[in-house]
């Protein structure tokens, strides 16, 4: 199925679960710094000494003074001065530093390829990791989805915020469920444990989507992938052609080299039907 189609196909579905919900169980829904000054006053005297004589000592002591404490100051003022511009450089050299440390250590999203994205998921439901799962779509594809509800299809959730009804831990839940029923189907076909299935997945598998379709779902979700791809039909098997059964579907996008799990497809062709978004 098509990625657009998949999104018309989701508001629909979303329509008839809302409808289906409301008729069980419907809800009502400066300051200022100021500095001293120091003022050295000549005292006149009149025994022993001329006046002229006694102010101009006490001048040129007061003279020395001054002279002493203005070069004291401005020795301070300049090693103050190289002492912040100093540690300024090595806050920022620090900084940088370590953003670059972090930017390092941050978890790599996406996948090299549109073939170890489609492994990656499969091999999720296979040892049962529903958060590995949410962790393979891609935050644009997620935000734009949920945009399109908001903006374009407010009336789909009756006017309810869509990051809110389609929140991660709603999403997760549902992956969630949708795993152990693949799991409950291994358990009734086989004794071999879900870890040790297989699928036929192969690069062949993998359907390139048209270039004006990619378009028009670039248009609708106001994103920018270079390519998407539909996952053909795939099947989980224990070694056995008698114990093998359909998958799950699933489709993939790719943005600036990197490719994701398709989270408006997915959620179509897999998890909507697990998701309880009313309540």
């Amino acid at each position: 199925m098509k990625l657009l189609t998949r999104i018309i196909t989701l508001i629909s579905a979303v329509l008839i679960t809302a409808a289906a919900w409301s008729c069980d169980n419907k809800k009502p829904a400066s300051g200022s710094v100021t500095s001293n000054s120091v003022t050295t006053s000549a005292e006149k005297t009149t025994s022993g000494a001329t006046e002229g004589t006694t102010v101009t000592a006490a001048a040129k002591a007061a003279q020395t003074t001054d002279s002493t404490t203005v070069s004291v100051t401005d020795s301070s003022v300049t090693d103050t001065a190289d002492t912040t511009a100093v540690q300024t450089t090595e806050t920022a050299t620090a900084t940088t530093a370590a953003a670059d440390k972090k930017a390092d250590e941050a978890p790599k999203t996406g996948f090299d390829t549109c073939f170890d994205a489609a492994r990656a998921y499969y091999d999720a439901y296979l040892r049962g990791d529903p958060n590995a799962v949410y962790d393979m779509f891609c935050k644009e594809e997620i935000e734009g989805l949920h945009a399109y509800f908001d903006t374009e299809q407010p009336e789909m959730l009756e006017g309810k915020n869509a990051q809110v009804m389609f929140k991660r831990s709603k999403v997760i839940s549902a992956v969630n469920d949708s795993i152990k029923r693949i799991h409950s189907i291994m358990t009734e076909k086989s004794n071999v444990p879900p870890e040790q299935w297989t699928t036929t997945l192969t690069e062949q598998t993998l359907k390139p989507t048209g270039e004006n379709e990619l378009k028009d779902f670039n248009k609708k979700l106001g994103t920018s992938f270079t390519n998407a791809s539909d996952c053909g039909y795939v099947y989980y098997n224990d070694g056995s052609e008698e114990h093998s059964f359909l998958g799950n579907g699933c489709g993939f996008v790719e943005l600036n080299g990197r490719w994701y799990l398709s989270y408006s497809t997915v959620m179509n062709a897999e998890l909507l039907t697990y998701m309880d978004i009313f309540r």
